[in-house]
Formats: C-alpha cells, sequence, structure tokens
C-alpha cells in the first residue's frame, strides 16, 4: 500500500517554454478517506517565487486536469490545501506564493468558488497570514503573497503581472475555443 500523506516524488527540469527554475512534484494520498491521489507541483522561479498547482492523478488530460473536479468532500479538500502549504513550507527560503484556481471545464466565471475556497482557507491556516501582503484578481481567480519583509517585491510585482496576463490569455482562449 502506498505511504498516505504528502511524499516527495520527484524534481521536474524546464523544458521547451518553461520558465521556472525547479519544479518539485509530490504525491498526496489524504490518511481519513478513500484513496484518491493528488499530485501537488511547486514551481520555483527566480526571485524566489513558488507557484502551487494541484490535480488529480490519472485525471484529465495535460490541457485539463487542472479543472476537473473531484467528487471530494470539504475534509478530503481541506486536506489537499494543507498538504499544499505544507510543500510551501517545506521550502527553507521566503518565497512569494502564488495560485490560480482553474474554472471548471467549459465555464468561464469570476470568482468561482475554487478561488473562494482558497482564500477562506488561507485566511484560516495561513501562518502569520495578517503579516502578508495579498495582491490579486477575482476576475482571473488569481492570488499571490508574500511577508512585509520579502526582499523581491518588486519582482515579485512583475511576475504575478506576466502571470496575471498569461491567465487572462488563457481564460480568452478557452472562450474564444468553446465559441467555435
Amino acid at each position: 500500500m502506498a505511504k498516505k500523506g504528502l511524499v516527495f516524488l520527484m524534481n521536474g527540469k524546464p523544458k521547451g517554454d518553461d520558465a521556472f527554475i525547479i519544479r518539485k512534484i509530490y504525491r498526496f494520498i489524504p490518511e481519513f478517506t478513500n484513496v484518491i491521489t493528488t499530485i501537488i507541483e511547486v514551481e520555483i522561479y527566480e526571485s524566489n517565487i513558488c507557484v502551487i498547482s494541484f490535480y488529480q492523478h490519472n485525471k484529465g488530460t495535460e490541457k485539463t486536469k487542472y479543472k476537473i473536479r473531484s467528487n471530494i468532500g470539504s475534509g478530503h479538500t481541506r486536506g489537499i490545501f494543507r498538504a499544499c502549504l505544507d510543500a510551501y513550507y517545506l521550502l527553507s527560503l521566503d518565497y512569494a506564493l502564488i495560485f490560480s484556481a482553474s474554472n471548471d471545464i467549459g465555464k468561464i466565471e469570476e470568482d468561482n468558488s475554487r478561488y473562494s475556497a482558497y482564500i477562506l482557507f488561507l485566511s484560516i491556516y495561513f501562518k502569520n497570514y495578517d503579516n502578508y501582503i495579498q495582491q490579486g484578481s477575482i476576475a482571473l481567480n488569481t492570488l499571490m503573497l508574500y511577508h512585509q519583509s520579502y526582499q523581491y517585491k518588486n519582482e515579485a510585482a512583475l511576475f504575478y503581472k506576466d502571470f496575471e496576463e498569461k491567465a487572462e490569455n488563457n481564460l480568452t482562449e478557452n472562450d474564444d475555443a468553446e465559441k467555435h
């Protein structure tokens, strides 16, 4: 039987147009429910910027895996969110944290339920949440957090601006594809 909890699997190197320095890949299997494996990716960029994403193992394609909603309860969801934070806290330095809440397949909605769940979870469980500066977009379902003492604030702001543009382009491309 596979070990439950958060387990480091491997480091991934950039390919093609990837801009990250390294991608740390983890597996998460909750200890309290059915065995549903979640893959957590922690992408590290220059200036100590971290983008965390996750998806259910063996669901969807490379383009859709982040958009497929698993049929899990709130406790399981909270367990996945905690595992994402645990992976973030394993980083040894001060990192800006960025996430983007994907829309469901075939839907484009501002302030979706995923984004609301992430915000609520972070406000309760993120260590010293009140000492972190937030920058986000409800329309694009993206958020960046970094500590007030974070040394790369300007670099993070530029990175986040590019990140938002990519998120907006992805939404526009998906919207155009659905109209044809």
